[in-house]
């Protein structure tokens, strides 16, 4: 069964206004369901209901948004000194239903998600799941034994770390131009690598690399879990699937 909520908390959690709003909506008999004015604003009704409210039509918000986080956005929702953050990347009648699931570094591009439902979003960053994380990163130096390094585990000062190594090559900048974001022709890059993770600590990835002698020049997400970032252009974003929502809920 569909979860239940007051009908008012229900209009609010869509972005359609204050509760002193939306329950004046409700008495004047602005919000209808399937041709039926429902005036009750304590009438408790599925968070799933699709309604016409003040003769707009008011569906379901969807629970997980994937975005593509541009180079030097902040991953904070209100910034006292007026820096780029994520304030204004959603459509504003969803601004106040909608958090960030967990964060990037203003350095760090690629898949950052927003979440409508919290339950969801302690699943997506429990340790227990061991949600994978994937990264691709412009790397200063190619060490030969990196690999190994990684899926072993490298020290830092937040503990060991451990990562599993997807890909490994040198740097080429005529044939890997199209992996650019972030990355400055100034520095010398010599690889490029694409590893996962399964924990999320503060610029864990940074660390660790940089430990095992090959400092980010640049470091973009490309995957958490089952969400790709696949094509999605910086600054855009897109609703997931509810078949990779079950997905990720189904990992235990």
């Amino acid at each position: 069964t569909s979860e239940r909520l007051r009908l008012d908390r229900l209009l609010v959690s869509r972005g359609l206004g204050g509760r002193r709003d939306v329950q004046r909506l409700i008495r004047r008999g602005h919000v209808i369901l399937e041709g039926d004015e429902l005036r009750d604003p304590s009438q408790r009704v599925s968070i799933d209901l699709s309604l016409v409210v003040d003769g707009e039509l008011s569906e379901p918000l969807p629970s997980l948004i994937v975005y593509h986080k541009p180079l030097h956005q902040l991953c904070t929702l209100r910034d006292p000194w007026g820096r780029s953050g994520l304030d204004h990347v959603l459509p504003l009648k969803w601004r106040e239903s909608f958090h960030p699931v967990g964060r990037l570094d203003a350095d760090t591009t690629g898949l950052l998600l927003f979440s409508s439902d919290g339950h969801l979003t302690q699943h997506l960053l429990h340790p227990k799941r061991k949600l994978t994380r994937r990264y691709r990163a412009v790397i200063q130096a190619l060490p030969d034994n990196l690999r190994a390094q990684l899926q072993s585990g490298v020290k830092t000062q937040s503990g060991v770390f451990q990562a599993t190594v997807e890909e490994l090559l040198p740097f080429l900048i005529e044939e890997h131009d199209h992996f650019m974001e972030g990355y400055s022709p100034d520095h010398k890059a010599e690889g490029l690598i694409w590893l996962s993770v399964t924990e999320g600590k503060h610029r864990m990835v940074r660390r660790m690399l940089h430990n095992a002698g090959a400092s980010v020049l640049a470091l973009h997400r490309e995957k958490y879990g089952q969400v790709e970032l696949g094509d999605l252009a910086p600054g855009e974003y897109r609703i997931v699937e509810p078949q990779t929502i079950q997905a990720l809920r189904s990992k235990t």
